[in-house]
């Protein structure tokens, strides 16, 4: 390339910015238009008036003792859902992310494989990839319809229907992660004689090991959001009674369980937090 040919570049790389620019601006306007979107809607005196009626029944909460007690154990009973959830996402995503663990170098390559290596692998890849998007391609509200079917109401289509969702996010963020280990301190390991295993354990896990933390935990943090909801659709936590309340039209109660949800979402993110922040400096600890 001539040096002249710079500011051609630009101008054309430029060109091809505003070009995508413009189409994503129409594109959004466009779906606004066609979901019918009103900021002003809100405030008209229909609408306002329903605000103000749902506003004013928020307060004061509901405290009565046998409500704040049922609200604590749908709250221990959520945050089991979220636990049990991820861990069994985990359980099923890491196996499934090595799989779908796309190699670099010629140790991919049909030649130091052999083909019958070679084609298991890219067989496993690609099947590893699909289950994946599949997971991760479903909801957790839709996974708990399906599980609600299957296995009737109750808190355990719950903690499915997160391990599922969860087992396809985590599964591809693990691959990724595994992925970006520097490739020298792999092909080192690789060249004493080590197995695979033997490569996983000794070079991309403890590498990755902070990050496959830290993505972990705030995977729990999501699930134990979503965990709050799925009860909408009959399987279990304290979306449940949020629901109830709601069709009761008991906002106090509502109310109160917002709160509580608000609580329980801040403490678990403190917790990961505090969590993230003694892996990190472990692992500063161990380089030193």
């Amino acid at each position: 390339m001539r040096c002249d040919e710079g500011p051609i570049l630009e101008y054309k790389s430029g060109l091809a910015n505003m070009v995508l620019a413009i189409l994503f601006l129409v594109a959004t306007a466009v779906s606004a238009w066609q979901t019918q979107f009103s900021p002003g809607a809100l405030f008209e005196p229909g609408n306002a008036k329903n605000i103000a009626r749902f506003v004013d029944g928020l307060w004061p909460p509901q405290v009565g003792p046998q409500f704040l007690l049922n609200t604590l154990g749908l709250l221990v009973e959520t945050l089991e859902m979220s636990l049990v959830g991820t861990f069994l996402a985990v359980m099923a995503g890491f196996p499934l992310s090595l799989l779908a663990l796309r190699e670099r170098g010629e140790e991919f390559s049909r030649q130091s494989r052999g083909t019958l290596a070679w084609g298991l692998r890219w067989a496993g890849y690609f099947g590893a990839r699909g289950v994946l998007n599949l997971l991760r391609g479903i909801p957790e509200l839709m996974w708990a319809l399906i599980f609600v079917v299957v296995v009737g109401l109750g808190p355990f289509p719950g903690v499915l229907a997160l391990a599922a969702h969860s087992a396809g996010i985590l599964g591809k963020l693990y691959a990724e992660i595994f992925e970006s280990v520097d490739h020298r301190l792999v092909e080192a390991v690789r060249s004493t004689g080590a197995s695979e295993l033997q490569v996983l354990l000794m070079a991309r896990l403890p590498a990755s090991l902070p990050v496959f933390l830290s993505y972990t935990l705030f995977r729990w943090e999501c699930n134990m959001r979503a965990a709050t909801v799925l009860g909408l659709v009959g399987a279990g936590g304290i979306g449940s009674q949020l629901i109830i309340s709601m069709k009761l039209f008991r906002y106090d109660e509502v109310m109160t369980l917002i709160i509580a949800i608000l609580v329980l979402v801040m403490l678990v993110d403190l917790l990961g937090q505090v969590v993230r922040r003694r892996v990190l400096e472990g692992s500063r600890t161990a380089c030193r």
